[in-house]
Order: structure tokens, then C-alpha cells, then sequence
């Protein structure tokens, strides 16, 4: 199979195997595997229906699908079969009896893509295998359908190997064989008639041919010897516009006129080769064609001949038959003359090679009048791009030759690809092909490699030629059977049939019009047969029939009076139909399915994909006009209930439609609004003197990256603290720490003594380390700071006995009972090592101790390269740079006032550095020197040990963590969601102001604020969609697919998760702001001294700020906690808390879960489901389960799990697979991203986003579905959808076995296969990836809601295929939009380009049809343009139109043709997918 799918830019094309490689077989199963059972047409399904009751001659035009009744016979007639056998009867099979062996293989195949029961296939090469009992046994136990030749199934029938009794149907191929002694004739005679009739066992007889006459004879009593010979009835088409509804194409005849040709003559090369070998038996038939060749092909051909049939190979073959004729002879010869008539075969076969012939001529002297004929008419009438042309010819050697001729180039018709289709060879001296020849030769024709064949009459009958639009007899038809068959190869709209005829040669054309006048007469006869005989449709004489029926039903509209009758509503529900939403070059009509109940009709109506309501049944009629009309009828009924139709009786349908569109659902992610934040936790809010605290324990995993030895704090609280997840800090390369917040479980019960301790230690840390101060109130503290007495290493969990134990109290009463700074005066060495220096005039200086030097005085230079003071204060630029100017920090007026004292002692210190984000990987602090010395004229040593300034100093970032993590906790406390502390914060962080645009570079980032929401949003969205979809599915049974994508999008949409947001609040508690230094200390408390913070706070009042939010940012957050909720509870096996969150956020009725289990309590079983299923939905079930390994308790479920749509419910009462459809595509998403997500930890949202597309895209699952087999088990009844089906199957099979062969040759193994080979394959049918999706939606209904079906499915069937996801990396990139961003970013160097949609009205479009134009912008000017029916596929269009433009250009001719002169640094910093996404 050539590869369908459109190359892209620098695509690599798939490789693919020569026709001459493949087997028979392969070839066979590529042109004969169309899924023709899926689409039966009107006239089809009646003569089904009639087969089902009785013994039927279908005779139908060649193409008008008589080998798909066959099928639908076939299909049902195993259905019964297998409930015969449950039924404890002995085993009979169904056989398809053929002509020809070639018939053997083709109908093999059309049965095996058709019917998903065991076939089989025998034919006279098998003979010593097939001719026993025991095989025979054998087969019927194990097979359903036998397709052989006629001689096969008779001398088994004499052997007695198979009885008669044990065949349930005889189907005969090209039945106007049965006749005289053929084989189908003898069956009959000897075995069939012989058995009661009416009896039980006597098997169902369908004939299929194209005309019951097959000679020239009377046509009724040919017809009647017919019926008499198969016992059946025949049932035929009268009226031929009945072909035309089906769109079954009769060509337009002509003719083609020619000369007269001269009197046959010999060339001087036949005169030759006759003197040579002329008296050679073996050579006679071929001087006779040669001569007879010069008066009907021409000069040319006729010395041709011998070029192309006395070639060394075929010389070699023509001595040794002289040499078989010799020796088998009567009279015997001597050997001499043996060795004489050899040698003369050489010497004829040297004068041949040596003989020279030129170039043919269109003239005369080459070519007779009639193949000059020939050739015009191609070339006037045929077009080589888009037509295909069979040229019928009597003999081999003809179409050998016009072949070849065709071929020369001096014959000049340029496009036309030549080829010859013959009979299978024989020993008679014409040339001939084997099987396999003949189906590559169709198989290349099919192709388009060939698109001119020449053929004899093995092209008219049995072998399925192709569709073709010109057909030409070149020898004209015999019979009428022949006119009829070569006539039907042409099935194409507007389609040619010549007849090639000598100018006035009154006997050829008498010939023509005879065959005419013989199908007039078939005709004539077959409207003498009775009405129960003949194919009319459904709307045969409808007025008629309608006057005849008492009892159908009007419905009039009270407010205007407007009438449905029976007749009215198929022309209302037609033009209903018209409105809905179609592709601009489709049209749009409902289709009618009739079946017989009884002596009654009942009829079934399907409307298209796009309509709300899909199908509806009518009431039983006692002629199906009628019951068409009642269908019809009822359906617009629903729709006037449903307000599709309006009072008037007209499609309301593109009223409704806009408020369902998702754009009237969804937000913007531009829009943006104020909206108040919370900056304090609401448990700060309760104040007073307090009785009791609980102790939260502050303290470091790695303690070591600080760099000085520190120790934990407490933080003590009125109320227990939520548990905080830990945190990293981060102190520099490879220096960084967790933080962790260990909240013990009981309070400690303390004294007003006790209270004014924490109070004093807390405001002392407040002024010593961050310079500010606050006045003492104990009651209005938020919360209060202790020392601990151990370690960080300490395992404070285990301190539950005596909480007091861990404070260091002692530390409080020093801090208590000491002055406001420690003393300096006459203070030993020791002393001054490991302290903590403040500035009280400068708060921006502080430093650490490290050792007294005395051997450094006060005026001595300072070191260079300190950073410099805070505020720049006058005179600093002017005074000495030494220790004593760098010790004091007064405005230079004070500092004039001091006198320099040598004998104050000078200490080494280390200055600490101003405070950053510790929160903030990348934040780094200044590069300065930190080793300095000091003298205490102004400084001061603080009373608070340096292990608990180290520890303090980090309380900025752990304060704003703690208390961001403790608002969100309340958030979700106020939501009823116990979220993981980490989950949550993760969910309800917003780190820029556009995070929701994740193909857009971020704005303002906020650094240090821990990961966003974005990759829980990413799964919070799948699990919204299930769930939703789970729900809807359980709780409104009777809904179709379009009503509840509405449903559903109304729960999910942005604008409902947003509006509840709103009313939750939610909004104050997302953290959008990153830390800031001056907001993180305690609000409510009186600043004494120190900088107030007005940054955040602005006049919204204290603990709350104000920020800027998105509309969708707010609802992209309630997705994020869904996620959130769902990892909560991952390991535990739970969705019951992702299942509230869901509940919380979509706040409607059809969403009121509270756990898992009440998705299928909801859910009610229907009565079609239950029901007992019947031998076949058993037997499919089985099938499965050997398959997939899941067994269904409900078989009905999985059938209608492979119902297509257009598979009417009227037959076995199952709707279609769209709900399980719709189910499954959900089920499928959130099994996706669970893998993705968790597979690949670090992903960012774009990534996962992407690589999910190639999970679930109809190109991966069309490749699984062919995978698994599931569409050999899908019922349909769409025309076109089974050629796309086979185009697919073939091409994917291949390239599968490609990438086998690829890693075989690799020496990997063919296991090792690359399991992307998919991705370069043609799209699939839709129905393929359908059928999987309903799958999973059937297991996971059948199994009670098991979810871990799914995940099983998952795990065996598809996971193998993304093992490795990095080999679907380019996969996005090969979506044209996608790709079209990178080939001008990347390839042409181009920033400027956009891709511009907007929605337009379409002059003569449908109404309601909604249509959407996508520009192509480069540098200021639309380039291309495309329409679609959306935005997305318009820009696919317009992308792909462009592509084609731009593939073939150089990078100086683009930038020349569009007038681009952006740089490489432009296009470089240029984000792709802010132009456009693909996703």
C-alpha cells in the first residue's frame, strides 16, 4: 500500500514492500479485505431480508454488491447456527461454492474481513488433504464458513465425507453456470433434491449472477430452467433509478468506428520463420495469429508478436514441447529429424533477435485503422491523472500486445501506466499468468501504479476488477451476460463504455444493439414476475400505499395550526437534517432502515453525527412506505419536544446551537481583576493573654549548610497548627536545607510570667535582628518565639510526655533578667568570641564575632572591598577609612562630637550580609568581603545567643512559608478537602502573572514561591473530565452523545468552575505573590521603631492585601485542587476525596458524589443490557476474552460497544457505541495522564500536554484497534467507510512489518520493533479509535465501575507502545500548525508571523453552518488563508496550505519574497507556539 498520509516538511516517506514481494495471499487480503458489511444499501438489505425467508436467485448488475448480500446471509445465517449448536444440535456449516480457483482466494478474503466467525478456503490443490472423512469431521466442528470450488464439495458429497443434512446454506457464485453437467447442476440433481422439501435440514439456497442467461436463448425459459435447477425464486431490480439512490453509476454507451481492414497478409519475417518452422505444430497457432494480426492490429504488430513470444527463454520451452510432441507421436522419427525441428526452433528464435523493428508509427503502414482507433479514443476520452481505462480483448496475445504497444514511447501518450490481465496459463501456446501475477496486477491497477489494463474474459466475470470509469471493447461482446459484466466494471460517476465497431459493418453492429435488445427482453421479463419478486425501495409508490393506510397519525401544533402528517414529515425531517453543522462540499440526509416482522415492516431513521437526536423507530406498518413515513414521523416528533423544530415546524436547531458552543461557556485567560488576598492565616485572628500554647518546632534537616552552629525555635500558638509540609532554604552553592515544622501533639498550659517571657524573647528578635520594634502586648501577639534546648537532630515527635522540657526557659530568664545590651567594660578575651553585634543607628549593619587583635588599634585601615553603609550618609566619603569611621554609622555632625578612643579594643568580625530570598534557588548574594574589624564606641552586643540569631535569621522565609501554607490549608479546611499540605500549596500557587498561558514566556515571575499549580491543574482536568463524564453517563441513561458533551461542558466548563470559585472565596486565598521581606512580620502590633510596610497591604485593612488574577487562573486553580485531592489519596487506592473536590467545584445536581461507590449506585442497568444475550453476542464475547482477557458479564454490552452509529438499534435492539464512546475517550484520558504524570515527575505542563495528544490520538488508537482485531467485530451500514477501513488496515499492517524487519536487521529482534511506526501512517477511519474508547467504556460498565480495568487495559495493550515517550517528541511537532511555527522560527529565521482566525458568514453555506476563516500573517500581509467549520481545523488548513508554499523555498528567497529582515537573535527569543499551538 502506498503511504496516504501528507508529507510534511523533511518528513522521511515509510517504506514499503514491491507488489512483486508479496505473496498471493498478501496481495489477495489487501484488495479483498473492504468491510463491505458495513454499508448494506436500501435495495440490498431488502433482498437480504427476502433471503432469510426463502431460496433466492439475486440477480443484480456486476458492482451493484451481490457478494454483501452474500455476507449479511452469511452473517446471519452463523448467528443462527451458533444458537443451534448451544442448543444441542449437530454442527452444520455454510458454503460459498465458486467456478474458479482464483474465486476461491478473493471470496475468502471479502468473507474473513467480514464475518468474525472461523472461515475456511479449499480448492483442487488441496485435493489429497480435503478428500477424507476425518478432515471433514473435523472442519465442521471448528469452522462456520467453507468458501471452494464446486468440484471439491461434490466428490465429498459422493465420498458421503459431508452429507447434505449438515449444510445450513449453499451459496453459488455466478449461478447461471447451473446447468447441463456442471458441477453446481449436480449438487442439485444428486444431493439437494433428494431431500424433503420444507424439511428442517435442508439447507438455504442464495444464487448471485449478473444476468440468468448466459447464452443467446429464450430468456424465459432460460430463467425458468434456472429456478427449477437451485429451487429458488429470482429477485431482481426493475427500475434501475433504484441503483442511482444507491449511487450505483451506469456509464454512458458509445461507439468507436473504424475502417475496414485489409485481406490478412504475411510479412516478410512470417515468411521467414514459416520456411523454418512453419510445419511445427507447436508454432501453428501462433503463424495463424501473426497473420491474422496484420489485417486487425497492423504491419507492426504483427512481426511484435514474434519479438514477445520467441524470446530465448520461451524458445527453450517451445523445443522442448517439439521434442514431447515427437516422442509421443504414432509414427516414430529418427532422432536426426528430432534434432533437425530443434535446431530450427534455435535458428527461428536467432532470426527473430536479429530482426530489426523500428519504432511503431501512427500511421498505416505500422497500425491497423482499428488500434489507431483505439489510441485516439484514449487520448481524446482519457485523462491519466485521474481516470482508470479497461480495454476487453478476446485473446492473450492482444492484450500482450496493445499493451506493449502502449508502452513505446513514439507512441505518445504520456500518464498512461499499461498492463495486461489474462487467464491462468496452459499448454496450449498462448501465454498466460499465474494467480499471484493476476492479483498484482490488480493490485497495482487498484493502486494507481496501472491505470489502463488490457484483459480478457477473465476481467468480465468472478475476479473483482477494481473501480474503473472507461471501459472499451475492443472484440466486441458474444453474449449478453458478457455485455452486462464488462458494462459493470465501470462504476464511477459518469462513466464511459465503448463499443468498438467497423464502420459500416452492419453485422457488428447488430451484434451490439442484439445485446441491448436481449437485456430489454430480461428486463421486459423480470416485470412479469410478481411484486414479492421484485426490488423497489422505500419509496415505491409512497402516495399509494399512504392512501391505503387508515391508521397513520397527524400531529398539529396548537399556537399556528402548522400539521405533521406521514407524508410531511420526510420532507420536514429533510430539511431539518439540512441545517445541521456539515462540511461545505457534503450533503447531509436521513437514512432509513426497514426491516420485515412478521407480515409487517418496521423501520428505524438515522440522522447524522451532528444532530441532537440521533435515531428513533417507528410504529409497525403492513408495507415499509409506510413504515418509512411513520419513522420519519416519529422522529420529528422528538424534536418538536426537544424545541429543534419550532411552532412552525422549522429547524430551530442553529438557535440553540450557539449557547451550547464552548465559546460562550469559556473565559478568558487576558481578563483580569482586583481582587482581595489573604496575606495573614485566619488562625492568627484569635488573640488575648493566653492559657495554654501549642508548640510548632522550627528546625533544619542540614543544618550544617547555615555554616555556624545553630539550634531550632519554637513557634507557640493559641491553636494547634495544620502540618506543613516541609521546604527547602538555600544558602548558597551547594549549601541548602529542609525545613521542617514539627507541631506537637498536645498544648502546654503557661503563666502570665511565662507569656511576658516569649513576649520579651519575641520582640527581641523582632529588634535585634530585623530592627524593628514593637511595643510589648502579649494580647495581641499572633504568636510568640521560644529557644529549644536540642539539637536539630533532636526527635522532637518523641517529646510528648513533658512539652515544656524542649524550651529552654533558662535562655528566657537570662533574657529576662539581663540589661537591654551586654556590658563591655574590662571584659576578658573570651569574651568578645561569638557574638552579636547591632547598630542601633544604621539596622542594616550587623555582624558576628570572631576573636579580640590586639595587635590592631581604632585608627589603624580598615579592609578594603566591605559593602558599603546604608543610606549613604553625609561624610562618609570624607572620613579616613579606618576602623573607627567604619565602627560608627552617626550622620557626621555626631560623629564629630566623638572623640577617637586607642584604647577601646578591636575585634575581628564577620559582617552579615543584607537578606535575601532564601526561598530562591537562584538568588545570590552580593560577592563582598565579610571579614572586618570593629571598635564599640555606638555598636552593641546583643544579650541573645549567636545559635539563636543564626536559627532567627531564617524566620523571614520560614514565617512566609508557614503562613502561606497554613492559608491555604484553611482554604481547603473551609472546602471540607483534607489535601496533602505540599498538594495544596502546589494547587493554589500562581508564580506569575500568566502562568495559565504555558506556550506563553511568563511575566513577573514570582521566584522562591515552590512549584505552581500548572501540572496539578494538567491532572485535576483529566480526573474533572471523567468524573463528570461518569456521572452523566450513570445519571441520564437516555441522553445521546451531543447532548452530553453540552452536559458535561456546562459542569466543566472554566466559567462554572470560576463562578463557583468566586462564591467559595477561593480567590483571596491563591498565592500569586512571592516573599517580600517587609511583609512577613506579625500584623496588629504597634511599631515603635523601624520601617512600616505599605508595599502589599494598601488600604484593604489589616491581613488582607489585594492582587490581580485572570478569570481562568481562578478556575485553573480549582482544577489543580482536584488534582491535588486525587495525590492526596494515590497511594490509598481512593478517588473519593478527588470526588468531593470535583462536587465542591461544579456545584450542580448532576454532580452530588460523595465517593466512588455512588457513581454506580446512580447507575441504573438497562433491560437491553440484561437481557439474555443470544449465541453470537456470546460467541463475540468469548472471542474477546481469548483476545483481551476480559469476560464480559453482560454480552450485550461489548456488542454495543461495536455498534457503528449507522447500525440501526431496530436489529438486535443495542444502541450504538456513542455513549461507551463517550465514557471510554474520558476513561482512556485520565489513564494517560496518570501515567505521564507520574512516569515523568519533572515534565513541565507543555510536555505532558503534548506527549498525551500522541496517547490518545485517533492515529495511535486506529494503530491499536488493528492491533487488538476489534474491527473485525464492528456492525455498520456507512458506504466508503470499508474501503477506508482496508486502505488503513493495509497500510498500518505494513508498516509494522517494516519496523519488524527494521529491527531484524538491527540485529535487535523483531520484538524490538519501534513501537512509534505508527505515527507516519495515513489518519485512520474515525470509527476505529471510536470502537476503542467504546471498549474501555464497556469493561469498565461491565465491571461495576472497576477502574482498575482500565488501568489493566492500560498496562497490557498501550503502555507498551510508551515505554520510552522520547520517541514521540516530534510527534507534536508534526501537526501542521506546530510544525509551520518551527519552520519559520527555526528554518527561515522569522518572528513575525501570526495566524489570524475569525468567524465568517459563507455565501451559499447552510444555515446555522458556522464558519471560521484563519489568515496566514507574515511580516504585516496575509499570505494564505483556509475556512473551516473551526477554529482549530481552519488553522490546520491554512497551515498546511502555507507549508506547501514554503517547503520548496530557500531561506534567502523567503526572506527576499516576504520582505524579512528579522535577526537570528529575534527569531531565537521568539516564542513558536505564542504565534500559534497545535495543541
Amino acid at each position: 500500500m502506498r503511504d496516504h498520509q501528507e508529507k510534511l516538511y523533511n518528513s522521511i516517506p515509510s517504506t514499503a514492500l514491491k507488489d512483486e514481494e508479496k505473496s498471493m495471499y498478501a496481495l489477495v487480503r489487501e484488495a479483498e479485505s473492504e468491510k463491505i458489511i458495513l454499508s448494506p444499501r436500501e435495495y440490498q438489505t431488502e433482498l437480504f431480508e427476502r433471503a432469510k425467508q426463502k431460496n433466492i436467485i439475486a440477480v443484480l448488475d456486476t458492482g451493484t454488491g451481490k457478494t454483501l448480500i452474500a455476507a449479511l446471509l452469511l452473517r446471519h445465517t452463523v448467528e443462527q447456527e451458533l444458537e443451534d449448536r448451544n442448543a444441542g444440535k449437530p454442527p452444520r456449516i455454510s458454503i460459498f461454492l465458486v467456478d474458479k480457483v482464483a474465486l476461491v482466494h478473493q471470496q475468502y478474503e471479502v468473507l474473513k474481513a467480514n464475518l468474525d466467525h472461523p472461515v475456511q478456503r479449499f480448492h483442487g490443490d488441496l485435493r489429497t488433504s480435503t478428500l477424507t472423512r476425518d478432515f471433514w469431521q473435523q472442519k465442521a466442528g471448528e469452522s462456520m464458513v467453507i468458501v471452494c470450488t464446486a468440484e471439491i464439495i461434490l466428490s465429498c458429497l459422493h465420498h458421503s465425507f459431508i452429507k447434505m443434512e449438515g449444510i445450513n446454506l449453499l451459496i453459488f457464485d455466478e449461478a447461471h453456470h447451473t446447468k447441463k453437467n456442471h458441477p453446481y447442476a449436480r449438487i442439485i440433481k444428486d444431493f439437494y433434491a433428494s431431500l424433503e422439501e420444507g424439511s428442517q435440514r435442508r439447507p438455504r439456497i442464495l444464487g448471485m449472477t449478473a444476468s440468468p442467461v448466459d447464452a443467446k436463448t429464450d430468456v424465459t425459459s432460460a430463467a425458468a430452467k434456472l429456478e427449477g435447477l437451485l429451487h429458488s425464486e429470482i429477485a431482481t431490480v426493475v427500475d434501475i433509478s433504484v441503483f442511482a439512490r444507491a449511487s450505483i453509476n451506469r456509464p454512458i454507451e458509445d461507439l468507436i468506428e473504424y475502417s475496414m481492414p485489409p485481406e490478412p497478409f504475411t510479412t516478410p519475417l512470417w515468411q521467414k520463420l514459416h520456411r523454418l518452422v512453419g510445419h511445427n505444430e507447436v508454432l501453428r497457432r501462433l503463424f495463424a495469429y501473426s497473420k491474422s494480426s496484420t489485417a486487425e492490429m497492423g504491419r507492426w504488430c504483427a512481426d511484435r508478436v514474434w519479438k514477445l513470444c520467441l524470446t530465448e527463454q520461451e524458445a527453450l520451452k517451445l523445443e522442448a514441447k517439439t521434442e514431447r510432441n515427437f516422442t509421443s507421436g504414432k509414427v516414430q522419427f529418427p532422432i536426426a529429424a528430432l534434432d533437425a525441428e530443434r535446431k530450427a526452433v534455435r535458428e527461428a528464435y536467432q532470426v527473430v533477435a536479429n530482426h530489426p523493428l523500428p519504432s511503431p508509427e501512427r500511421n498505416p503502414f505500422h497500425l491497423s485503422s482499428k488500434v489507431e482507433a483505439l489510441i485516439s479514443a484514449l487520448r481524446e476520452h482519457f485523462n491519466p491523472v485521474k481516470d482508470k481505462c479497461i480495454v476487453f480483448v478476446e485473446q492473450r496475445l492482444t492484450a500482450m500486445l496493445l499493451t506493449d504497444l502502449l508502452k513505446q514511447q513514439s507512441m505518445d501518450l504520456p500518464g498512461i501506466k499499461a498492463g495486461a490481465l489474462l487467464g491462468t496459463g496452459s499448454d496450449s501456446g498462448d501465454l498466460g499468468m499465474t494467480l499471484k501475477d493476476q492479483f498484482v496486477t490488480m493490485h497495482q491497477f487498484r493502486n494507481g501504479d496501472l491505470n489502463c489494463i488490457f484483459a480478457t474474459s477473465v476481467g468480465e466475470e468472478g475476479i473483482d476488477i477494481p473501480d474503473c470509469n472507461m471501459i472499451i471493447r475492443f472484440d466486441l461482446c458474444k453474449t449478453m451476460i458478457q455485455y452486462i459484466q464488462s458494462r459493470g466494471r465501470a462504476r464511477r460517476k459518469e462513466s464511459k463504455f465503448f463499443h468498438m465497431v467497423e464502420f459500416t459493418n452492419h453485422g457488428q453492429l447488430q451484434s451490439v444493439f442484439d445485446n441491448e435488445d436481449s437485456e430489454a427482453r430480461l428486463r421486459k421479463f423480470y416485470n412479469t414476475l410478481s411484486e414479492d419478486r421484485l426490488l423497489t425501495g422505500n419509496d415505491f409508490k409512497i402516495d399509494y400505499f399512504l392512501s391505503k393506510e387508515k391508521s397513520h397519525r397527524t400531529y398539529t401544533v396548537p399556537s399556528t395550526g402548522a400539521k405533521l402528517t406521514y407524508k410531511s414529515s420526510l420532507v420536514i425531517l429533510a430539511n431539518f437534517v439540512s441545517t445541521l453543522p456539515r462540511p461545505l462540499d457534503a450533503i447531509y440526509t436521513p437514512d432509513y432502515i426497514v426491516r420485515s416482522v412478521g407480515r409487517e415492516f418496521e423501520c428505524e431513521v438515522l440522522l447524522p453525527d451532528t444532530s441532537p437526536i440521533k435515531s428513533a423507530i417507528g410504529r409497525r406498518a403492513t408495507n415499509k412506505q409506510v413504515a418509512k413515513c411513520s419513522a420519519a414521523f416519529e422522529i420529528c416528533l422528538q424534536l418538536k419536544k426537544k424545541k429543534y423544530l419550532d411552532d412552525y415546524l422549522q429547524s430551530t436547531f442553529t438557535k440553540k446551537l450557539p449557547s451550547m458552543r464552548n465559546a460562550h461557556l469559556a473565559i478568558s485567560s487576558k481578563k483580569r481583576s482586583e481582587y482581595p488576598m489573604r496575606t495573614k492565616p485566619e488562625i492568627w485572628d484569635s488573640r488575648g493573654i493566653p492559657e495554654r500554647l501549642f508548640v510548632t518546632v522550627l528546625k533544619m534537616k542540614s543544618p550544617e549548610a547555615l555554616g555556624r552552629p545553630s539550634r531550632p525555635l519554637a513557634i507557640l500558638t493559641r491553636y494547634p497548627l495544620p502540618h506543613i509540609a516541609k521546604f527547602p532554604l538555600f544558602f548558597g552553592p551547594q549549601r541548602t536545607s529542609d525545613v521542617e515544622c514539627v507541631s506537637l501533639p498536645s498544648a502546654m498550659e503557661t503563666t502570665f510570667e511565662e507569656i511576658e517571657q516569649v513576649t520579651l524573647f519575641t520582640l527581641r528578635i523582632f529588634d535585634d535582628v530585623f530592627s524593628k520594634e514593637y511595643r510589648s502586648e502579649p494580647e495581641k501577639m499572633p504568636y510568640f518565639l521560644a529557644p529549644l534546648i536540642h539539637t536539630h537532630h533532636f526527635d522532637f515527635s518523641s517529646a510528648t510526655d513533658d512539652i515544656r522540657a524542649v524550651i529552654d526557659w533558662d535562655c528566657l530568664t537570662m533574657l529576662q533578667n539581663a540589661a537591654r545590651y551586654l556590658d563591655l567594660e574590662n571584659q576578658p578575651d573570651e569574651f568578645f568570641k561569638e557574638r552579636f553585634v547591632i547598630d542601633p543607628h544604621d539596622g542594616s549593619r550587623k555582624f558576628y564575632t570572631v576573636q579580640r587583635r590586639k595587635d590592631l588599634k581604632p585608627t589603624d585601615p580598615q579592609l578594603p572591598g566591605l559593602p558599603k553603609r546604608q543610606g549613604g550618609k553625609k561624610g562618609e566619603r570624607t572620613a579616613p577609612k579606618d576602623i573607627w569611621n567604619f565602627s560608627i554609622s552617626l550622620w557626621s555632625r555626631a560623629r564629630a562630637k566623638l572623640t577617637v578612643r586607642d584604647d577601646l579594643p578591636v575585634i575581628e568580625a564577620d559582617y552579615i550580609p543584607l537578606r535575601r530570598n532564601l526561598l530562591d534557588e537562584l538568588d545570590r548574594p552580593e560577592v563582598a568581603r565579610t571579614k572586618c574589624y570593629l571598635v564599640f564606641e555606638t555598636l552593641k552586643l546583643s544579650v541573645l545567643p549567636v545559635d539563636i540569631v543564626v536559627m532567627a535569621y531564617n524566620l523571614p522565609a520560614i514565617i512566609y512559608r508557614l503562613e502561606t501554607g497554613i492559608i491555604v490549608l484553611e482554604a481547603c479546611k473551609s472546602l471540607s478537602l483534607s489535601i496533602r499540605p505540599d498538594l495544596a500549596l502546589e494547587a493554589m500557587t500562581k508564580d506569575s502573572d500568566n502562568t495559565e498561558e504555558l506556550s506563553e514566556e511568563q511575566v513577573n515571575v514570582q521566584r522562591g514561591m515552590g512549584k505552581n499549580y500548572e501540572r496539578l491543574e494538567f491532572l485535576g482536568d483529566s480526573f474533572l473530565k471523567m468524573s463528570t463524564t461518569i456521572a452523566l453517563f450513570s445519571q441520564i441513561p437516555d441522553s445521546n452523545e451531543f447532548q452530553y458533551h453540552v452536559d458535561r461542558m456546562l459542569l466543566i466548563c472554566n466559567k462554572n468552575l470560576f463562578n463557583n470559585a468566586l462564591d467559595l472565596k477561593l480567590e483571596e486565598s491563591i498565592r500569586s505573590k512571592g516573599f517580600n521581606r517587609r511583609i512577613w512580620y506579625p500584623d496588629g502590633l504597634e511599631l515603635l521603631r523601624g520601617k512600616q510596610n505599605t508595599s502589599i497591604l494598601g488600604r484593604k485593612g489589616v491581613g488582607k492585601g489585594v492582587h490581580t488574577l485572570a478569570d481562568k487562573s481562578i478556575a485553573d486553580v480549582c482544577e489543580a485542587l482536584i488534582g491535588a485531592s486525587y495525590l492526596t489519596t494515590y497511594e490509598q487506592g481512593s478517588f473519593d476525596l478527588a470526588i468531593q473536590a470535583v462536587t465542591k467545584f461544579v456545584n450542580h445536581k448532576h454532580h452530588k458524589m460523595m465517593k466512588y461507590e455512588d457513581y454506580y449506585a446512580a447507575y441504573q442497568i438497562p433491560e437491553w443490557q440484561s437481557a439474555e444475550p443470544t449465541a453470537v453476542q456470546r460467541e463475540v464475547a468469548r472471542q474477546i476474552a481469548e483476545k483481551l482477557g476480559y469476560k464480559f458479564t453482560y454480552p450485550r454490552l461489548l456488542r454495543s460497544a461495536f455498534m457503528h452509529p449507522s447500525y440501526g438499534t431496530i436489529y438486535e435492539r443495542i444502541p450504538n457505541y456513542q455513549r461507551l464512546e463517550f465514557l471510554g475517550d474520558s476513561l482512556l484520558d485520565m489513564v494517560c495522564v496518570d501515567f505521564l504524570f507520574h512516569r515523568y515527575p519533572s515534565a513541565d505542563p507543555q510536555w505532558l500536554t503534548e506527549h498525551k495528544m500522541a496517547m490518545v490520538s485517533n492515529q495511535f488508537l486506529g494503530c491499536l484497534c488493528v492491533s487488538l482485531g476489534l474491527q473485525k467485530h464492528m456492525l455498520s451500514m456507512t458506504a466508503g467507510l470499508q474501503k477506508e477501513i482496508t486502505e488503513y488496515v493495509a497500510a498500518i499492517t505494513q508498516a509494522r512489518k517494516a519496523a519488524e524487519e527494521e529491527a531484524e536487521s538491527a540485529n535487535l529482534g523483531r520484538a524490538s520493533y519501534a513501537r512509534n511506526f505508527w505515527v507516519e501512517v495515513q489518519r485512520p477511519p474515525k470509527a476505529l479509535p471510536d470502537i476503542v474508547e467504546a471498549y474501555i467504556g464497556a469493561v469498565f460498565v461491565d465491571s461495576k465501575y472497576d477502574y482498575g480495568q482500565v488501568q489493566r487495559f492500560f498496562d497490557a495493550h498501550m503502555r507498551p507502545y510508551f515505554e520510552d515517550m522520547h520517541i514521540y517528541d516530534t510527534f507534536a511537532n508534526r501537526h501542521p500548525v506546530t510544525f509551520l511555527a518551527n519552520m519559520l522560527q527555526l528554518h527561515f529565521r522569522c518572528a513575525d508571523w501570526r495566524l489570524m482566525i475569525q468567524e465568517i458568514a459563507v455565501e451559499g453555506a447552510p444555515l446555522g453552518h458556522a464558519q471560521v476563516l484563519c489568515g496566514v500573517m507574515i511580516h504585516g500581509r496575509v499570505r494564505e488563508h483556509a475556512t473551516a467549520a473551526s477554529g482549530r481545523y481552519a488553522k490546520i488548513a491554512a497551515a498546511n496550505k502555507i507549508i506547501g508554499t514554503l517547503q520548496h523555498m530557500g531561506v534567502d528567497e523567503y526572506k527576499r519574497e516576504f520582505g524579512c529582515g528579522c535577526s537570528p537573535e529575534e527569531a531565537r527569543d521568539s516564542d513558536p507556539l505564542t504565534h500559534a499551538t497545535a495543541v
